[in-house]
């Protein structure tokens, strides 16, 4: 038999969950990745070897063109902890969706939740 938390139960999770979401000015979508590119002068070592390395973050952008933007070396952990952010920012989004689902399922609803939230986020913004 399948016990179901109850009402209070399930909003104190999915305040829970909104409470670990990272600030949102600091999340990147994108993929950190290091790749290498000649430099074009001929006396340099890249014209025959290996290449210099760089590290860029990559996105596929609406239309499905890619965008790159080159990452100073300094930059990296920023990047780094961006792009972990909005993995994150997701990762919640989908739980906090579960909670509400079940929510929804077992009825725990009520209609005015939803138009008080609204006018408590105007008044606050």
């Amino acid at each position: 038999m399948t016990v179901v938390p109850s009402k209070r139960q399930l909003e104190q999770q999915r305040a829970r969950l909104a409470e670990q979401a990272p600030d949102l000015t600091q999340v990147l979508r994108g993929s950190l990745f290091e790749r290498t590119r000649r430099c074009g002068v001929a006396s340099c070592h890249c014209a025959t070897g290996d290449g210099h390395p760089v590290v860029c973050v990559g996105v596929t952008m609406p239309g499905g063109r890619n965008k790159q933007v080159t990452v100073p070396s300094e930059l990296v952990p920023v990047v780094r902890l961006w792009t972990e952010n909005y993995r994150r920012v997701w990762e919640l989004i989908e739980e906090v969706s579960a909670v509400n689902r079940e929510l929804l399922q077992e009825r725990l609803v009520e209609p005015a939740e939803a138009s008080a939230h609204k006018r408590s986020s105007k008044r606050s913004g």
